[in-house]
């Protein structure tokens, strides 16, 4: 399905939206000083991986790419702006609150909104270009949507994905994409409130 490559990915930092708890969808909400202070935080992360990335790759909207940019000043690696890594559209839903969003969680199409079908096929598009191209290990900075869009592409679900957490994606021993029922990656997080801690995400999936 999609080529079986190291990655990392990571959510962009706190948003003026996420503050306000609202929907944001493809709305170009700014990072807020707690967002740009996340990012900031992530530098030690970085400092600290073994395997660092060699590639960012972010989203068109200014919050995926200024969150790219500020983790990419102890980086200092290419970056690469790609509008299939952007949040899904949510129609009459974006700056609604969040608990008017209940389609998100049941994956029911949003009025006047991106269908969850092509939202789906647009991250695989974009995963399959990115890590069919680059040698990596890349580092896609998203949105939480994508994240659940990736997951979903093998029938899992994810309980949610914080700002600005890291997240690390390793081939499983054996595993082939195209024969494999089950998600063939593990996943290790890096919490960038506990710099120095990796701990393999368990829980980062679920099955649907």
């Amino acid at each position: 399905m999609i080529p079986l490559r190291r990655f990392y990915m990571i959510r962009h930092g706190e948003t003026e939206a996420n503050a306000a708890q609202i929907m944001a969808g493809s709305l170009d909400s700014p990072l807020t000083p707690a967002g740009r202070d996340q990012a900031r935080a992530v530098h030690l992360v970085i400092e600290n991986l073994r395997d660092k990335p060699t590639l960012i790759v972010h989203s068109q909207l200014s919050l995926a790419r200024d969150t790219a940019t500020i983790i990419n000043e102890v980086l200092k690696v290419p970056m690469i702006e790609d509008a299939d890594f952007a949040e899904i559209h949510a129609g009459d839903l974006e700056g609604a609150p969040w608990t008017d969003c209940h389609h998100f969680d049941d994956y029911r199409d949003m009025p006047n909104g991106e269908k969850f079908d092509d939202f789906f096929a647009r991250v695989r598009r974009a995963k399959n270009r990115i890590l069919g191209s680059e040698p990596g290990p890349v580092l896609i900075v998203s949105h939480g949507g994508v994240f659940r869009a990736f997951t979903k592409l093998y029938g899992m679900s994810i309980p949610g994905v914080r700002n600005c957490h890291l997240h690390e994606f390793i081939p499983s021993p054996g595993q082939n994409p195209e024969t494999t029922p089950t998600f063939p990656w593990d996943v290790w997080h890096y919490d960038y409130e506990s710099a120095l801690h990796r701990r393999r995400a368990e829980d980062f999936i679920i099955k649907s």
